[in-house]
């Protein structure tokens, strides 16, 4: 019991330790990724925190796999370099009572990858949308200004330049704003200077306009005479649409329940086996990572991690490849995955029979 709690002390160690830093190294990244799109005007800052936490659930279901994969190796490394694991061996701590234990701590980290993919995810994917399709999602145009620089829209047919803004952000100075006209002449262009400039919601269409004062209207082609300018006290123009577009698949938010309804439909299958599959896939890399942690004495513990690496990169890939042929239907639902996991229960085999060390499945 005490050589027990020690591993699985050691490994849960070692896995909250890598899962912890790859987590924090991908949120970061989808951090980045969304700070790009409130760049462009896709999404307003107000909601970025929400989309960044939505994220974690998802990444960390991804993570857990490897950072317990990895766990197993480093700690079970360690102990073969050490000698300690010849010791365990001596006194009786043989090869199935550490594959029983690692059994087990698989188990459990499966449990938690299955309740986030099944039961989590969905609910999360679920609150995204409706997040991004309420009004806290809804981009205003000055919002997404940077003074002294000019912007375009993300139809490409409107430039905007503001020299200050206010501290709230809600009015501008010293505009200039560049229309191209939706006509048979495209060369036709709308250009204004205003002093002062702000954004506002019709009440009837609740279309979006940006409301300019105390400036001039010049509308005409570059290059030709036969232009007219308006002076104006105050003249609005409509703004696009900027909504934010940040896709989802409609699956993620399917219930179980719901995707087994359907489950003769390719990509509802393929959604409900990918949720599954990642439990597997927990359990499965952390049976490969025992006979993988294998080192001969004096050897480092890190001489097995490159090929371990590059074992999970292609049994990843191969899951995804997977899952792409059942959305297509290439393969059939009842093949669906579960070719993926059938080969790596043979590779896992075949390693423990290539292992230097002898296994037993006698206690």
């Amino acid at each position: 019991m005490i050589i027990a709690r020690y591993l699985a002390r050691e490994i849960i160690y070692t896995l909250l330790a890598v899962t912890t830093v790859l987590l924090l190294a991908f949120l970061t990244q989808q951090m980045v990724r969304y700070l790009n799109f409130i760049a462009i005007g896709k999404i307003p800052t107000s909601v970025l925190l929400q989309l960044v936490s939505f994220e974690a659930p998802y990444i960390l279901s991804l993570l857990l796999p490897l950072g317990l994969y990895l766990g197993i190796l480093l700690t079970y490394g360690r102990l073969y370099a050490d000698n300690e694991m010849s010791i365990l061996q001596m006194v009786g701590y043989g090869n199935y009572r550490i594959m029983r234990l690692t059994a087990l701590i698989a188990l459990f980290v499966s449990g938690i990858v299955l309740f986030l993919m099944v039961w989590v995810n969905p609910l999360v994917s679920l609150k995204r949308q409706q997040v991004m399709a309420s009004d806290e999602a809804t981009v205003h145009l000055v919002q997404t200004l940077i003074p002294g620089r000019f912007q375009v829209s993300p139809d490409g047919r409107h430039v905007m330049y503001v020299e200050t803004l206010s501290r709230d952000r809600q009015r501008a100075e010293n505009i200039f704003l560049a229309e191209q006209k939706n006509n048979a002449d495209q060369d036709a262009w709308m250009l204004v200077l205003a002093r002062l400039g702000y954004q506002t919601k019709a009440v009837q269409s609740q279309g979006q306009f940006f409301v300019t004062e105390d400036g001039y209207r010049y509308e005409g082609s570059p290059g030709q005479n036969d232009y007219k300018i308006i002076r104006f006290k105050k003249y609005a123009v409509r703004i696009p649409e900027n909504e934010a577009h940040i896709t989802h698949e409609e699956n993620e938010t399917l219930s179980v329940a719901e995707l087994w309804n359907d489950y003769l439909q390719p990509k509802r299958a393929a959604e409900l086996q990918w949720r599954i599959s990642l439990a597997i896939s927990t359990f499965m890399l952390a049976l490969l990572a025992v006979p993988m942690s294998t080192v001969r004495p004096r050897q480092s513990r890190y001489v097995s991690l490159i090929p371990a690496v590059l074992i999970y990169v292609i049994y990843v890939n191969l899951l995804y490849i997977a899952r792409h042929w059942v959305e297509r239907g290439l393969v059939p639902v009842s093949v669906g995955m579960w070719w993926v996991h059938g080969v790596m229960l043979l590779f896992i085999f075949f390693v423990m029979i290539a292992s230097p060390q002898k296994w037993s499945f006698k206690s």
